[in-house]
């Protein structure tokens, strides 16, 4: 009976994360609704059940011959790939139409609906705008640039920037394209030092390669002399590197240069305390890139010793942590409100417990909302140890719940202000922006770590009483 319900779950689980990334329906854009200028809608997990690779493509309505141009060449490859009519599809794709500029269309529907008029694949429908804002921000699209993610059977990621392998192999012969650990792009590389590297660090070979540096944490920093945020940002990792290696010798990390030319390179590394992937190995430092997905820059990401990302944002856990007390600033059950988690509110209701700045208070809010937090990821079956782009399909539940300490901060006054929370402290309170609610733990009742846990089962039984956002905004514009 065991094996039996473990099988039923693990059935149940695959459906799930195809509503959880696309919602319930998607459009059908097949090439009869040419003809009725109507889509067809079918439930994702019947579109995508039987499929061996989904790909996750971003398009933009409004640059359309940068957009058309791709979507020629990924046709190609699915009609191809396809072409068997097996039961068991090779490549599925479901397209998300975004817009780089608002301003361009002035009927976003009727260039969203032309956009897939005649495609063979489905499609996000238009009036899941919240829904493609989360998947943008989950796979960190930039806009304006047409992007393909492809996906296995189980909503794991298999790259997030499959549209350059693409245009390098349009026919497909090595789909899906699955890139080489960093370990493998590395192998044959002999990595520079920086211009301090040896009088910081002793005992140094003269050759030295990935496979060969002590176990650790690695960081690889994606920067360019060109780039004005880069050159701030660096003197401060150097330093924030000095003090990590004096705990921790085994750090280390990699720079991947974006510079334009050789000189502004060679200038750049001059005073880096770090290792280096040397200015010739363009491929490298293009793989590298397009392994981790890389947007913008500078990023700076940090690997844990088996080459599992920890975080793809180490330079704002920096900002936020400048003397890296919380390093390798792994995922945490609770979390300080900054800019950051307030930005997530937007995808995922939150437990917000808000307190004075004091330390006495700040040990306060972490003893109370750690065991729930604890109890809630672990009967959800939530792991922090997953990789960034696979950490929510992972989830048993279509929610993610965040639980978050709100200081004396400019964050936690924006956020009162947006939702109407009256101003007092402790104030506990459980904010679902997705659906324009929240509620607020009963005035006189103490905050305890039972109180606490009691207050998160009813807010996801739903037997809180909710206040709907938009009406205490509107009673809080009234009063003033």
């Amino acid at each position: 009976m065991r094996h039996r319900r473990d099988a039923r779950y693990a059935m149940d689980h695959k459906t799930k994360w195809h509503e959880r990334l696309f919602g319930k329906q998607l459009l059908k854009c097949d090439a009869n609704s040419a003809l009725t200028n109507d889509f067809q809608t079918i439930a994702a997990a019947d579109a995508l059940q039987d499929v061996q690779i989904t790909g996750v493509y971003f398009s933009f309505a409004n640059i359309c011959q940068q957009s058309d141009d791709f979507i020629k060449k990924l046709k190609v490859l699915y009609e191809r790939l396809n072409q068997d009519n097996c039961e068991v599809k090779k490549l599925e794709v479901v397209q998300v139409v975004l817009w780089a500029n608002n301003d361009v269309f002035s009927d976003f529907e009727n260039s969203h609906r032309d956009s897939l008029l005649g495609l063979p694949w489905f499609a996000v429908p238009f009036s899941e705008i919240d829904l493609k804002t989360k998947l943008s921000r989950r796979y960190r699209i930039k806009s304006g640039v047409p992007t393909l993610v492809l996906l296995d059977r189980d909503g794991g990621t298999i790259s997030v920037s499959a549209q350059d392998r693409l245009l390098e192999d349009p026919l497909g012969a090595s789909f899906p394209w699955r890139p080489r650990p960093v370990d493998q792009v590395l192998k044959d590389v002999v990595l520079q030092k920086g211009g301090t590297y040896t009088k910081e660090h002793q005992n140094t070979t003269e050759d030295i390669r990935y496979g060969d540096l002590p176990e650790g944490v690695r960081g690889f920093y994606f920067s360019a002399n060109w780039c004005p945020p880069c050159r701030a940002f660096t003197p401060q990792l150097a330093e924030v590197y000095r003090v990590i290696r004096k705990r921790e010798p085994g750090f280390e990390i990699v720079f991947v240069s974006s510079d334009r030319s050789a000189e502004s390179y060679a200038a750049y590394v001059e005073s880096m305390p770090w290792l280096i992937v040397p200015w010739q190995q363009a491929a490298v430092r293009a793989e590298l890139a397009q392994l981790y997905g890389i947007r913008g820059i500078p990023t700076l990401l940090l690997l844990d010793r088996n080459g599992h990302i920890i975080t793809m944002d180490a330079r704002t856990e920096l900002a936020e942590d400048p003397m890296a007390q919380n390093f390798p600033w792994k995922p945490r059950p609770v979390n300080i409100l900054t800019e950051r988690y307030a930005n997530k509110l937007h995808d995922y209701p939150a437990i917000v417990l808000f307190v004075d700045g004091e330390e006495t208070e700040l040990q306060f809010a972490e003893s109370v909302l750690s065991p729930a937090a604890d109890s809630y990821y672990k009967k959800h079956n939530i792991n922090f140890n997953s990789a960034a782009e696979d950490f929510f399909s992972n989830c048993e539940d279509d929610h993610y719940l965040q639980f978050l300490i709100g200081l004396d901060s400019e964050t936690s006054d924006i956020l009162h202000d947006l939702i109407g929370l009256d101003d007092v402290v402790p104030l506990l309170v459980a904010i679902d922006i997705p659906n324009r609610r929240f509620a607020v733990m009963e005035y006189g009742v103490e905050i305890t770590v039972d109180t606490v846990g009691d207050f998160v089962e009813r807010f996801q039984k739903a037997e809180v009483k909710f206040i709907d956002i938009n009406d205490r905004v509107v009673e809080d514009d009234i009063r003033q």
